[in-house]
């Protein structure tokens, strides 16, 4: 006898990979208990839902999600010439028996729709409805579309370049409801709404993040009319929201990315543990506070911030941060300019530096050129007395971490370009209290003193080959009006000749020497 034919949906490698880096580590209703690090796990996340005063607030990493949803599968003969698609353990799909010739058909549509173009997806779609019209008028044909038939068109038109992909991507979905009705194997499930929903995340159009966000409601309201866990909305489509919302641009969209979150949390404390946000969903909320340029931005961008590292240290997992979290964080007390910013966004470097100390590489959180450069951006546009000063302790510290071998930490032209900033406020500060005029006279040539020197070093370091120092036009205009300030002729002579030279000159290498500093 020949062996009985089985067909193993199994879901893909590379969604494999994106849904384990976006579920939960931890559960996190759990009763008290010691984790093997010691940190206590609280019972609930009771405090996690603070309701509207905190959350009257906050791209994005912008973070992408794979739209490779269609499973791989495994083909054995069997005596009645069927093929069974059957889900793993894991999986939520349903079981169907579909033949060999929409076996076929499904792979050759899978096949079709990888493409990330504009073509690709239409031949999809009109082979797609081509056969679905010789099954509806009872042509003779073995091939029966199936949820995963559509799902690879949906998942084709959110590949593609299209303008309007996402709208075609919705009309594929709605189809399926359509049909649904007579067709059951068409009824759509997760992965089909999701690709839907990615369509629109990944849309140019104006509202696109708004229809998203309709689409997950429309998600939720057929998973509760119809108890089909098959397409409960989990938290991986709520993660593609809320990235969606954060970047829009939209006004408040922090705000609205924040209220998303809000809905998953309501969501897990009544019970639906898969709903569990973790450290991309956070920080995609507060790279949107730091791009918002709201006025309290940086304060909910670091209650935010503060909220995780106490979840975390009550030990969940999911939700630690990690080194673009602190980041944003740190950008958003930067660019608020308000006093004080740049002692607080030393504290969330401290944090970074400890926690890499006692975690090594494999914690997640280690201090970079971007961290390095942003304390010194937040002092710069603090204000404050010794922003020069303390711009000079995080070059200093970045250029001893590079010789060390950290690559990360190496300064560049952005670098350098805050902390000149940062000396050229300390001026501004200092001009502002009215000292007397000579000390006011020699402290502001003090101070283009040093804009110089670094402005120098910044062109020697891009002349011997390094492209990353490269001035920009905005960093040679700031020393240029700092030492016109002060009537530094020989100054301003010197960095127009430099100037010339550096807008003429093209590195050969991108090479950076040692002994370069």
């Amino acid at each position: 006898m020949l062996g009985r034919i089985i067909i193993v949906i199994g879901i893909t490698s590379i969604f494999l990979q994106h849904v384990s880096s976006y579920m939960p580590q931890v559960p996190l209703g759990s009763k008290p208990c010691k984790s093997s690090s010691g940190r206590i796990r609280h019972q609930t996340l009771s405090n996690f839902s603070i309701g509207k005063n905190y959350w009257h607030h906050q791209q994005p990493y912008s973070y992408r999600f794979s739209t490779s949803f269609l499973p791989a599968t495994e083909v054995v003969n069997d005596e009645e010439g069927e093929i069974k698609e059957e889900e793993e353990k894991k999986s939520t799909l349903p079981k169907m028996i579909v033949n060999k010739e929409t076996l076929a058909f499904n792979n050759k549509l899978n096949q079709l729709s990888q493409s990330f173009d504009k073509k690709s997806a239409p031949k999809v779609q009109e082979l797609l409805y081509q056969t679905m019209d010789d099954v509806i008028n009872g042509s003779e044909t073995k091939v029966q579309p199936n949820v995963v038939s559509f799902t690879a068109a949906i998942n084709a038109w959110a590949r593609s370049t299209d303008k309007r992909a996402a709208h075609h991507a919705e009309s594929v979905l709605k189809k399926m409801h359509n049909l649904c009705t007579t067709y059951p194997e068409i009824t759509p499930n997760a992965y089909a709404y999701n690709a839907a929903i990615t369509a629109w995340t990944r849309s140019r159009e104006r509202g696109a993040a708004k229809r998203a966000e309709k689409l997950l409601n429309q998600m939720w309201n057929y998973y509760e009319e119809t108890g089909d866990e098959n397409v409960k909305p989990d938290a991986r489509a709520f993660n593609t929201v809320v990235n969606a919302a954060a970047r829009s641009r939209e006004p408040k969209c922090a705000d609205w990315a924040a209220s998303i979150l809000e809905r998953m949390e309501h969501l897990y404390n009544a019970g639906h543990k898969e709903m569990q946000p973790d450290a991309l969903t956070f920080g995609a909320i507060i790279n949107a506070y730091a791009n918002s340029g709201e006025e309290d931005a940086s304060d909910r961008a670091a209650q935010l911030l503060q909220h995780m590292e106490s979840l975390y240290q009550f030990g969940y997992e999911g939700v630690k941060p990690n080194t673009f979290v602190y980041n944003s964080c740190m950008n958003a007390l930067a660019k608020s300019g308000k006093k004080g910013s740049g002692e607080r966004a030393e504290h969330f470097l401290k944090i970074m530096e400890q926690m890499y100390e006692e975690q090594g590489e494999d914690g997640g959180v280690k201090p970079d050129v971007i961290s390095y450069s942003t304390v010194i951006n937040a002092h710069a546009n603090g204000g404050g007395e010794d922003a020069g000063q303390r711009a000079d302790v995080f070059l200093k510290k970045m250029e001893q971490l590079y010789i060390k071998g950290d690559n990360a930490a190496k300064p560049n032209a952005i670098a350098y370009t805050a902390a000149i900033k940062a000396w050229i406020s300390t001026g501004k500060r200092r001009e502002s209290n009215k000292e007397t005029a000579n000390e006011e006279e020699d402290y502001l040539k003090t101070i283009a003193t040093r804009a110089e020197e670094l402005m120098m070093r910044m062109c020697l370091q891009y002349l011997a080959g390094d492209r990353s120092m490269k001035p920009s036009k905005v960093t040679f205009d700031l020393v240029s009006e700092t030492l016109r300030g002060v009537n530094d002729q020989e100054g301003i002579k010197q960095l127009d000749i430099i100037r010339k030279r550096i807008e003429g000159w093209t590195p050969q290498s991108s090479r950076t020497t040692r002994g370069a500093w």
